[in-house]
């Protein structure tokens, strides 16, 4: 074979074994529908409704709540929020805030903030501040157009009740 051909040989296997481009920054279009998403959470969550919010959630979505199990799928997402609607009356307001969201083709992350207060005189969970603060972190995946909340994990800025110290304790 002559030289030309080794060239041409190593030029067609090149050409043939090209990497698929990068997904395309989606950025932009998820924040927007995260942005949209995060709106509907607080109304939803001062009307209580749990099915609502689950429907946020992939079918096969892990909720990792703060000082708990987590809490994988939809349906059982659906019974956490059913629960912890009947803990309080009136429910929080709450509002919550990307700070960023990062997106690749059908996938996207969200960093943000979310904070809470219930009216005075307002049940409350038992120890529950009548108002926290904190952040989040969750993972979206877009699947038939709709963007939906796989992971989800937050946790608060306020410190943990310390215990009480023991009567026997001595010093």
């Amino acid at each position: 074979m002559r030289p030309v051909h080794h060239i041409a040989l190593l030029l067609a296997a090149a050409l043939g074994c090209q990497a698929a481009p990068p997904p395309k920054d989606t950025s932009a279009e998820a924040k927007q529908a995260i942005d949209a998403a995060d709106a509907t959470w607080g109304r939803l969550t001062a009307a209580g409704h749990a099915d609502s919010l689950a429907d946020l959630y992939h079918q096969n979505a892990a909720l990792l709540p703060p000082n708990m199990a987590p809490v994988h799928g939809r349906d059982a997402i659906r019974a956490f929020f059913a629960v912890m609607n009947t803990m309080s009356s009136p429910p929080p307001v709450l509002a919550i805030r990307a700070e960023s969201v990062w997106a690749s083709g059908p996938m996207a992350v969200e960093l943000g903030r979310w904070n809470f207060a219930w009216a005075a005189g307002a049940k409350r969970p038992p120890g529950a501040p009548a108002a926290d603060s904190g952040k989040y972190l969750v993972r979206w995946v877009q699947e038939n157009g709709r963007w939906l909340m796989v992971q989800d994990i937050w946790n608060s800025d306020v410190a943990m009740p310390m215990a009480p110290a023991s009567p026997n304790t001595k010093k």
